[in-house]
């Protein structure tokens, strides 16, 4: 998993988880007006042959100045910026500056879509089958952060459009209408636009919108319907629920890739909105695809907010904890397997630890010293610990699930990058608790993989020479199977 923003991470799958059109698309976004905040309208209009879009950009009030501005590099696909009076100054190589703006002006240019989608960088522009992905800020010119913005869609028949933002209620015109998100301006994100279906799964309760990029029969979609809706089921174990209102995902279809299991790698982006995008081969079996943790992986980055690369080791850890509770706790793994995989990534992380490097350093330099293993199973050990301490202490009353339940109804929608120091002394906060902040500290200190032979003695795990868990009666063995079916979050809830 990669959970991505500016500067990109490195593609990689092990040992765990990174970082369009027919005929005439005629593609037309308008920000609406709200009554106490002045937005920004867009209107676009695609033209298919050519892929190039006619961007308007129009002011709702007056303004003494407006800047505008792209991604470095964006300039290359954008035509000249125009506007009916006065002029636009380009300001930086990236940015324009619109001074004396009236009240229902607007400004026009042209992006060249086809271009950006021939990039060469996935990060920016890719093709997939008969669709593009593409970064909003390389051509899509946005005003500051905090800038409101809301956008009217509307696309022709057989024409489809996934983005990270969020959906707004039809109002029966036959447009999609949607809010942009206000995060930081250098977070990624991608919008996909093309002809590929775009299918809807429901897990506890709530609606999640999938697109599924690339060549695929209507039996392969079927199966990675279900491979969704089992996952996201899954995720939403920590909760009872998911825990965001709204998230983009998009399945790619790469024949051929992600070995025996079939699922090549996977992503999360934060940019304008939460997004989980998977690389999968769609010829592989519901039972194939399932037994693979990427998408579990993934969708658990959203039960925490960015925490940077100094937190990357609390982030990927979560996850990586995450990814064999939750699925237990949904039937796709049984307890003993969780614990398996559990046990043998850490043995993967203790066998990859340097000892020359804290576990705070390694994960602020995890992609230059391919510090992964260490990192990712470091973090996991942390999670564990610290689910295990609340577990025991409160007689099962407090989890790691139930402090981020909290977490998730106070702290996570507000789009901004949280220190770890901050966000594990919040989670200690909302539990009434003094355990995540004294362990981060502790961890966070280490050389070396943190010993947990005792904890596994605790909780009767014993570790057969095939790699084989045998759980044993021992002083936390009700703590242990709490674990793994979620006993006494529900409850706590409450």
């Amino acid at each position: 998993m990669r959970d991505v923003h500016p500067p990109i991470l490195p593609a990689m799958r092990r040992p765990g988880p990174r970082r369009v059109f027919g005929r005439c698309l005629g593609l037309m976004a308008i920000l609406l007006t709200a009554p106490a905040q002045a937005l920004l309208r867009y209107e676009l209009d695609y033209h298919a042959a050519e892929e190039r879009m006619q961007v308007r950009i129009c002011s709702d009030t007056p303004r003494a100045q407006q800047d505008l501005r792209l991604h470095r590099g964006g300039a290359a696909y954008v035509g000249e910026l125009r506007r009916a009076q006065g002029r636009v100054e380009k300001s930086g190589p990236a940015r324009w500056r619109i001074s004396d703006w009236r009240a229902g002006e607007c400004v026009d240019y042209t992006a060249d879509l086809g271009r950006l989608s021939r990039s060469g960088d996935r990060d920016i522009g890719s093709r997939a089958g008969g669709s593009l992905l593409l970064a909003p800020q390389q051509w899509l010119l946005a005003g500051a952060d905090d800038e409101a913005a809301e956008v009217r869609l509307r696309l022709p028949p057989g024409q489809a459009f996934s983005p990270p933002w969020q959906r707004l209620e039809d109002d029966g015109s036959g447009v999609q209408r949607y809010r942009l998100p206000q995060t930081p301006f250098s977070w990624t994100a991608l919008v996909a636009l093309g002809s590929f279906e775009e299918i809807t799964v429901k897990p506890a309760g709530s609606a999640v919108r999938v697109a599924i990029l690339g060549d695929t029969t209507p039996a392969q979609r079927r199966v990675l319907r279900d491979w969704m809706r089992q996952s996201l089921d899954a995720a939403s174990r920590g909760y009872g629920r998911l825990p965001l209102p709204f998230a983009q995902v998009v399945l790619l279809a790469a024949p051929g890739t992600g070995g025996r299991r079939g699922v090549g790698f996977g992503q999360s982006l934060r940019g304008q909105g939460n997004a989980v995008h998977l690389w999968v081969d769609p010829a592989r079996s519901l039972q194939d695809l399932n037994a693979d943790w990427t998408a579990v992986h993934e969708f658990s980055h959203w039960a925490h907010p960015y925490l940077a690369d100094g937190g990357a080791w609390l982030a990927e850890g979560l996850a990586s904890y995450w990814q064999n509770v939750l699925r237990a706790r949904a039937g796709l793994l049984s307890a003993g397997q969780a614990w398996e995989q559990l046990l043998a990534g850490f043995e993967r992380g203790r066998r990859t630890m340097p000892d020359q490097a804290s576990l705070a350093e390694l994960s602020e330099d995890m992609h230059a010293r391919r510090a992964y293993y260490a990192v990712y199973w470091s973090g996991a050990a942390y999670w564990l610990q610290v689910d295990v301490e609340l577990r025991r202490a409160s007689g099962g009353r407090l989890s790691v699930d139930l402090a981020l339940q909290r977490f998730a109804a106070c702290c996570l929608q507000p789009r901004r990058e949280w220190a770890p120091q901050a966000f594990v002394a919040r989670l200690d906060a909302l539990l009434g608790s003094d355990v995540f902040l004294p362990r981060w500290r502790e961890y966070a200190a280490r050389r070396g993989f943190p010993p947990l032979q005792a904890l596994q003695d605790e909780l009767g795990l014993e570790l057969s020479a095939d790699g084989k868990v045998q759980l044993r009666e021992a002083p936390a063995a009700a703590v242990r199977d709490a674990i793994m079916r979620g006993e006494g979050d529900a409850g706590a809830r409450r």
